[in-house]
Parts: structure tokens; sequence; C-alpha cells
């Protein structure tokens, strides 16, 4: 029995270099960017579940971020944005 799912449309920055290798390796792999994409937000949730195994477009995305583009953990503004799509909702700071 097919599950129904809602969707959202989602803007996102995305350094166009990085986009455009996504694109290729999705194409290669005749799977939507969207796919792709929407598997990494799955596997990041579900890691209270246990351990997981990491969709190599998302490692190798991953692998081209510099490291100091990263935001730090203790950022008020990551930890609020953390914990509002980790809940699903807005925190109250």
């Amino acid at each position: 029995m097919k599950r129904d799912v809602m969707t959202v449309k989602l803007t996102l920055s995305v350094d166009r270099q990085v986009v455009e290798k996504a694109k290729r390796y999705a194409r290669k792999r005749h799977r939507s960017l969207s796919a792709l994409v929407t598997n990494y937000p799955k596997h990041v949730t579900a890691e209270d579940e246990g351990p997981f195994e990491i969709d190599p477009l998302v490692q190798e995305v991953a692998d081209e971020i510099p490291p100091d583009t990263l935001p730090k953990l203790s950022d008020p503004k990551y930890r609020y944005l953390k914990d509002k799509y980790r809940r699903g909702r807005a925190a109250r700071p």
C-alpha cells in the first residue's frame, strides 16, 4: 500500500559547482536531485535510531565544504535552527 507523503518546496543556497556536480551524479544514477537531497535529512533525523549509512553523494558533497565555513556548535543561531528543525517547529529563545 502506497503511503501519501506531503511535500513542501524548500529554497537553499548552494555553491553552483556543487549543484552541477550533484545534478550529474543524480542523472547518472537515474534519480532526481530532490530525492538525493531528501536522503540526508532523513538520515540526520533518524540518528536516535542507531547508526546509518551516509548516501555517497552526501559524503561527496560534504567533502567539498571547507571546514572553516561550517557553523560553530556554540553559535546561538546554529543551536536555534538545530532545535527548530529537529522538533519541526520554531523553538522559543
